[in-house]
């Protein structure tokens, strides 16, 4: 009899779950840590990371800037009337050729790793140095190279 009513004061109080044993096992159980139970700083670096990464990333225009009136060495009548069919096929070439996450890893290389070099290194050839290239090679006078 005297086992019994242990076995209800641990188990079951008036149909409910001891509070005790319950505060018990939850003091007990190991916290899991996530990222949104951490340090409010901690959250709040690494977001401000992701942006500027985001930020830096998307701020890399592969598309060229033609001086339409400007003529190269290649180019001599200035005719620009090929302008888009020139740029996509040297896109197409580009893309055959590349990787996109090497290309990636160029980009990060040229942008944040060569900084901690005093840029000593050489830079990296990405997409877009090879499509500015290609079109100077073909006789456009690219501006941002």
């Amino acid at each position: 009899m005297n086992l019994q009513k242990k076995e209800n004061k641990f188990l079951r109080k008036e149909g409910s779950v001891n509070k005790d044993i319950l505060r018990h096992i939850l003091k007990a159980t190991p916290k899991r840590y996530t990222f949104w139970n951490t340090n409010l700083r901690f959250k709040i670096l690494v977001i401000c990371l992701a942006g500027l990464l985001l930020i830096c990333l998307s701020s890399c225009s592969t598309k060229p800037i033609v001086d339409s009136r400007g003529k190269s060495p290649a180019n001599i009548e200035g005719d620009h009337n090929r302008f888009h069919d020139d740029y996509y096929t040297c896109v197409a070439l580009v893309k055959d050729q590349t990787n996109v996450i090497v290309d990636a890893g160029k980009i990060v290389y040229n942008n944040i790793l060569r900084i901690k070099t005093l840029w000593l290194t050489p830079k990296l050839d990405t997409r877009k140095d090879f499509i500015n290239n290609c079109l100077t090679g073909r006789g456009y006078s690219v501006l941002n190279k």
